[in-house]
């Protein structure tokens, strides 16, 4: 039978297959899954446990760390200020964020030694949409890197006096680190998309949680999506697992307050710190850095929702959040490939558009896909797709570390467009 969807009723039931052997081969705890074509939910399960230890299943309405799907949060809702002429791309940051107009770059010399320069032009807002700024994670193997670790204990000793650092403290720290390469020269996956948090925040004059919410939240009805946990939906919160092969071991932080393993006493007052990214899971309450490259939780229905506004070029129901004109703008390959450090294995045949990848290769990138598809996926393996060309949307939840992007959502891709039947 041939759904109204375009798929073959039985043909999905290889989405079933794959998503408990999964779950089976201990590949995962739990997993969901969505699928909308032609406006028709053609697919919506979970299969597996939210919780192994205590027996809890994973059900459709668990709500997920999402991590870096945040971004694309985040570059949507700047774009939304792009709209109202408030900025130019090519505009330096500095004129929103005062803080990087003495930004430098660490130069490596022919000994090997660095040493700070001026940027040869300023970080733009392009830059960090489509990180190329040479703004890099802590932890990067570089001279800046090495100085973001610094700032981050720097922040854990302010946090553990009580002092809380916001979002424009932020920034300004973050200013100081010293870039990995002039800005536009190169592409590095980094700090960039927070920064565009922060402009956010500076150009709008709110908060980015509160900003999300008034342009995304409410208008497409999004009810689980945020940086913070009311307490009475945390039951529903997936717990995250370190994995190796057939062995998945989780990781205390992330199970609700009543749990009974052991840790979870060790929390100060309402605080969830994941210990894995600069977010932190605050529980009932906003946190004092909304961290717009990490930070975020959601839900399958949630994704799905800010995902076919996309899809429909911007517009939900009677609702339009974005011209057609700046979601094909967003989509768009702003970065090639060739454009080196280039090497995230999950993006392979993938160009770089603001935030987001777009397919410009399927056979480079292994997947029966679309030229065109396109959206993100986050550090504990959550993923979803975009793909104007079939008039389709996926949605792919785990929680799981390492999170498997260049594997388990390719394989559930694969069974979603083998299903077609039109």
């Amino acid at each position: 039978m041939v759904l109204a969807s375009g798929f073959s009723e039985k043909r999905l039931e290889n989405i079933d297959t794959h998503l408990q052997r999964l779950v089976d081969n201990k590949e995962v705890a739990g997993v969901g899954a969505l699928v909308i074509r032609h406006g028709e939910t053609a697919y919506r399960k979970s299969f597996g446990y939210g919780n192994i230890e205590n027996g809890q299943k994973l059900e459709n309405d668990a709500i997920y760390r999402i991590f870096s799907m945040s971004k694309t949060f985040t570059a949507v809702a700047i774009m939304t200020l792009y709209e109202k002429g408030l900025f130019k791309l090519s505009d330096p940051i500095y004129e929103f964020l005062p803080a990087f107009k003495d930004t430098k770059v660490a130069e490596v010399d022919e000994r090997g030694i660095s040493r700070p320069v001026p940027p040869k032009s300023p970080i733009t807002v392009e830059h960090v949409l489509t990180m190329t700024s040479g703004i890099p994670y802590a932890g990067e193997n570089s001279t800046g890197g090495r100085a973001f670790m610094d700032i981050m204990a720097k922040r854990d000793e302010d946090a553990a006096k009580g002092v809380y650092w916001n979002a424009m403290k932020m920034m300004e720290e973050a200013a100081t680190v010293p870039l990995c390469f002039h800005p536009g020269e190169y592409w590095m996956y980094g700090f960039s998309m927070d920064v565009v948090g922060g402009l956010v925040n500076a150009i709008s004059g709110k908060s980015l949680g509160r900003y999300l919410e008034e342009v995304f939240y409410k208008p497409l009805g999004l009810k689980d999506t945020g940086f913070y946990l009311p307490l009475e939906k945390y039951k529903r919160m997936a717990g995250t697992y370190r994995w190796s092969p057939g062995e998945l071991v989780l990781i205390p932080d992330t199970l609700p307050p009543d749990s009974s393993v052991p840790g979870m006493e060790n929390i100060s007052g309402r605080m969830l710190n994941n210990r894995l990214m600069f977010n932190k899971v605050m529980l009932d309450e906003t946190p004092p850095f909304e961290s717009g490259g990490a930070g975020m939780l959601s839900t399958l229905d949630d994704i799905g929702a800010f995902a076919m506004m996309l899809l429909r070029n911007g517009k939900s129901g009677d609702e339009r959040i974005l011209s057609r004109k700046t979601v094909d703008l967003i989509r768009r390959k702003h970065v090639m490939p060739h454009v080196k450090p280039y090497s995230f294995e999950q993006i392979a045949g993938y160009g770089y558009g603001l935030g987001v990848r777009t397919l410009i290769d399927p056979v480079a990138a292994g997947i029966n896909g679309s030229v065109g598809e396109w959206a993100w996926d986050g550090a504990a393996g959550t993923w979803y797709a975009i793909d104007p060309e079939e008039d389709l949307v996926m949605v792919f939840m785990i929680q799981r570390f390492p999170g498997g992007h260049s594997d388990l959502p390719k394989r559930f891709a694969q069974t979603v467009y083998g299903a077609f039947d039109d």
